[in-house]
């Protein structure tokens, strides 16, 4: 069997017309210009003949069955099982409403229509592409970008971003994770083909909230394509960061231009991934491997009372929308199943793991994770395969705050994240015994 390494990468244009519904809003809004397209990104591997993807898209976040359907077709186009596609979403909050929540619709059309078709002409675009190549596993390093959103606060409480400088924050309530996993790529004789990056950050922002855009994942893509030439390219994926965002409350920021922020956070990941490329040793001659478990998760539901309370939230008038949307996400979850499954992916390239989860998994459970890997760079990538809301961890749901708060966003029974981290290092050492 042959165990050169093959790869290939191609992205593609996924931009919705512009007055979609934007997603990231617990109310209704609409696109009213673009900022900078959005995009498709695909990396497939092959070696000893297994082949895998990882494919990444500038939007939100996908339903478990939308997800399942682009990776059944990603599959078919780049001819492999479509439980070797690992497909994942950077979390944008400024692309189109693909999930029903709140005020916010399933842009069926565009998912359907626009979206979904494209995810198989990327993966046609990237077998193309296929020719031997060499790979390189490395881990940056940024403390800069990334706080913990949430403090303990003087009354006993948890809040999310109190407002900066506030004089009754104690104390921050979790770590953050400033290393950067990545997966380097070039063909034999040294040219760059792609990067697959992970960093625990959420979108940043900083522009008219109307706009559509990639926030820092497209703009570390194109600063990567300055530098590496147009036709590489970098996915940056999402990685444990559901209590992750790019808010310093100790201070007051300075004045910024629109965008310059997540300009900024992009240069810092790019000038990491440049420095960890030039020391890299490449090699053309690596196990690939990967495996897939299906998590069964719970599903957090209101009880007595609490479901009086809920309809009495959702019918009271004189409540502001958010407090009455809170009542009806409740009331909503009561239709759904006691328990959803959720794929749980996990990957090998040489000595780099990654490892799959659906939901907005807080930081803690990132780091578990790559203290319990077996492999030298360990990536945990959030948003993949599927959606299954904020995942705190246990002290967390004791502690409150606005990730706790159950609606079709934050569902997951306590102990989720600490049962995911179990299966998914199980995993990665399943696949480090190959």
């Amino acid at each position: 069997m042959n165990n050169q390494l093959r790869a290939g990468a191609a992205e593609i244009d996924i931009t919705p017309q512009v007055g979609v519904a934007l997603a990231g809003s617990l109310t209704r809004r609409e696109s009213t210009g673009i900022l900078d397209p959005l995009h498709a990104r695909a990396v497939i591997l092959e070696s000893g003949g297994t082949r895998v993807a990882f494919v990444l898209l500038d939007i939100i976040m996908l339903s478990n069955e939308d997800a399942a359907t682009a990776r059944k077709l990603f599959g078919e186009a780049a001819g492999m099982p479509p439980e070797h596609v690992c497909l994942s979403c950077t979390h944008t909050h400024s692309g189109p409403s693909t999930l029903e929540m709140f005020e916010s619709p399933r842009e069926s059309a565009y998912i359907e229509a626009t979206l979904i078709p494209r995810i198989g002409e990327v993966a046609a675009r990237a077998v193309e592409r296929m020719h031997p190549a060499k790979v390189a596993w490395a881990n940056g390093w940024e403390p800069r970008a990334a706080f913990n959103r949430r403090f303990h606060m003087k009354d006993g409480s948890v809040k999310m971003n109190p407002g900066c400088a506030n004089p009754d924050i104690i104390r921050v309530a979790g770590p953050t994770d400033p290393q950067i996993p990545m997966l380097m790529i070039t063909s034999v004789g040294g040219e760059p083909i792609a990067v697959v990056v992970n960093f625990s950050l959420h979108y940043i922002g900083g522009f008219p909230g109307g706009l559509i855009s990639a926030d820092y994942f497209g703009a570390f893509a194109n600063q990567m394509k300055e530098i590496k030439g147009d036709d590489f390219v970098a996915l940056l994926t999402h990685g444990a960061s559901g209590d992750i965002n790019n808010i310093d409350v100790s201070r007051r920021p300075p004045p910024r231009k629109p965008g310059e922020q997540l300009q900024r956070v992009a240069r810092w990941i790019t000038e990491q991934v440049c420095t960890e490329w030039e020391n890299a040793d490449f090699v053309g001659s690596v196990p690939i491997a990967t495996n897939q478990a299906v998590y069964n998760q719970r599903v957090r539901k209101t009880v007595g009372d609490e479901t009086d309370e809920a309809q009495a939230q959702w019918g009271n008038e004189s409540l502001p929308i958010v407090d009455r949307l809170y009542g009806r996400e409740r009331i909503e979850l009561l239709n759904w199943p006691d328990t959803i499954p959720m794929v749980i992916q996990t990957l090998r390239i040489g000595d780099f793991g990654a490892a799959t989860m659906t939901g907005e998994i807080f930081c803690r459970f990132g780091l578990d994770l790559k203290y319990a890997s077996p492999f030298s760079v360990t990536a945990l990538i959030e948003l993949a395969n599927g959606y299954g809301g904020y995942v705190p961890t246990r002290v967390d749901y004791e502690l409150g705050g606005y990730e706790t708060w159950l609606a079709r966003s934050a569902w997951a029974a306590a102990g989720t994240g600490e049962e995911m981290v179990a299966i998914a290092s199980t995993g990665l050492r399943l696949l480090a015994g190959e």
